[in-house]
Parts: structure tokens; sequence; C-alpha cells
């Protein structure tokens, strides 16, 4: 009975400070907790143009993982813990992004952010290593793999952004419609719409970590607003990626693996049938019941794909 009582006390003492904590510090808390569960370590490096912040944990090969538009290093926290038994899994915030350099005079398309991850990699003593992304960070990941294929150990893309020749998604078609596309995030009910659109079986998020993402992606929304239309040349409703993936990825050499989740509304499936034809040693896992961000929907399943992959 004392042992009971002792535990409702501590977990009194805890509503309190809760209440008693600004919404800001409990975000840190919750992010820090996240990132100490999965291994992962926040670093800095500095590029020419400024800082680049990032995630590291895990030993082995290093893999490098980079987010989408509008998120940042700490979508890649809850499947990490599955892959630092294994790898040193390196995950910044691309610049413009996140705690990374934000500069409104910069170019921040997708070949000016490959030579800026290019330092980067140079910057911690990265030679060798695998390199996936999700999204716009599948875009850059593809594009780098390219450019540079003697650093490339596999490419992982995940729902990536830059098949041209793809159908349209439902959001491409709000584009085409010249309407908000559902990523560009301006106040807090369009950050609950795009979690709606983004996840076809939403995470639990506790209300407050909504909240502030929510504050912070209308804090960003007039240099985010600048960089989609860096990324995505928009004319009239018309999408012109500068360097596609369809395009650029023909006849790579290296072992590949796709996956992407048949319920992505943000960007169309049919990508990832483009690509695998495209790519001579590519694997693609099709995720049922799954939308645009797999590493975060269903965290162990995607990292047992690139655990099963990387064995092959």
């Amino acid at each position: 009975m004392l042992y009971s009582i002792g535990i409702l006390i501590l977990i009194l003492i805890g509503i309190v400070a809760y209440r008693m904590t600004p919404p800001e510090k409990l975000f840190e808390l919750g992010i820090s907790a996240e990132r100490r569960i999965s291994g992962l370590t926040l670093k800095t490096s500095d590029i020419v143009e400024g800082e680049i912040a990032y995630l590291e944990g895990g030993s082995g090969k290093p893999l490098l993982l980079l987010h989408g538009f509008g998120a940042d290093k700490d979508n890649w926290v809850r499947m990490a813990k599955h892959l630092t038994g294994k790898y040193r899994v390196i995950a910044p915030d691309l610049p413009g992004f996140g705690e990374s350099f934000k500069q409104p005079d910069l170019n921040y398309d997708v070949p000016a952010q490959v030579v800026r991850l290019k330092a980067f990699a140079e910057s911690i003593g990265l030679s060798k290593f695998h390199i996936g992304g999700n999204s716009m960070g599948g875009y850059i990941a593809g594009n780098y793999a390219v450019e540079h294929p003697d650093q490339v150990l596999s490419l992982w893309l995940l729902n990536p952004l830059g098949v041209a020749t793809s159908p349209d998604s439902e959001m491409f078609a709000m584009l085409r419609q010249q309407e908000r596309p559902t990523v560009l995030v301006g106040d807090a009910e369009q950050y609950r719409e795009l979690l709606a659109f983004a996840f076809h079986k939403p995470p639990f998020i506790p209300g407050v970590m909504v909240k502030e993402l929510a504050k912070r992606s209308e804090a960003s929304f007039p240099l985010n607003s600048q960089i989609f239309q860096q990324i995505h040349h928009l004319c009239d409703g018309q999408v012109h990626f500068t360097v596609p993936l369809d395009t650029v990825l023909k006849d790579f050499d290296k072992p590949t693996l796709i996956t992407w989740g048949d319920k992505d509304r943000v960007l169309h499936v049919a990508g990832a049938d483009i690509l695998g034809k495209l790519v001579p040693q590519s694997e693609v896992q099709v995720m049922k019941d799954m939308g645009h961000l797999p590493m975060i929907e269903a965290p162990s399943q995607t990292a047992k794909q690139f655990l099963q992959f990387d064995q092959a």
C-alpha cells in the first residue's frame, strides 16, 4: 500500500511539473528523450555557408540519412534505434531546415544542396557510406550518389521526390490547380492537415509536440515557400525538376533500395516501379497501408528492409 501511495505521489508531482513547464521546454525534453533512446547525440559541423546540426550514433559503416521538405533530422530518430547496432547513423538538418543555417539569399535547389552535402561529409570525415533520403531528401540523395559514386556504398530512396514521369499524386494535382501544397504549412490548422495527409495511420504524437512543431513550421513558412519554389520550379501549376531522378539514375550501377508506401498522397507510388526499371541493381519494396513517411509510421519494419537489403 505504501508503495502504491509513493507511486501516486510521484505521478502527482510529475503532473504538477508538467503543467508548470513551458511548452517549448516540454518539446525539447521529449525530443532529447527520443534521441537518447535511439542512441543519437546532437552535434554540429561547419561548412563555408554556416553551421550544420546533425544527429549521430551507433557504430559500423556510416549511413547518411536526409530528411524531406519542411522536416528535420529528428524524422529519423524512431527508426534509427533499429539501425545503430550495425551502422553509424548520421542524420543532418539540411541547409535551410531545422537547426542548420538559414540564409534567404541562397539557392536551395538540389544541385546546390548536393555541393553543400559533400562539404558536410568532408567536414566530419566521411569517405565511404550508405546514403538514403525521404521525399526531398531522396531527391538529393539520388543526385549525390550519381555525382559522387566513388563515395557511395548503396542508395536508399524512401518515397523520393523528383520522379518527373510519375503520375500526379493528390498533392501534385493540387499544384496543377494552383492550390497551396499540403506540405507548405503556415499555421496550426494546416499542420494538422499535413499530419492527416502525410500518414496513412498517424503515429501517436503528444499534443504539446504537435503545437510546437506547428509553431516552428509557421515561423519557417517564408523561407520554406522560397525553397519549395526553387526545388519544384512551379510555372502555371507545372513542376519542372532541375535534375529529375528518372533521368539521372538511368543505369546507376550501385545497389539501390526503393521503399514506398502504397497510400502515399504526397508522391505517387508509381514512382517506385519507374525507378526500379531504370536502376539495374535495384530492389523495390512497396509497403502496404503506408503513407509518405514510413520511417516514422513503421520504423521497425522500414529499418528491417534496409538491414535485409544490405545483407543480400
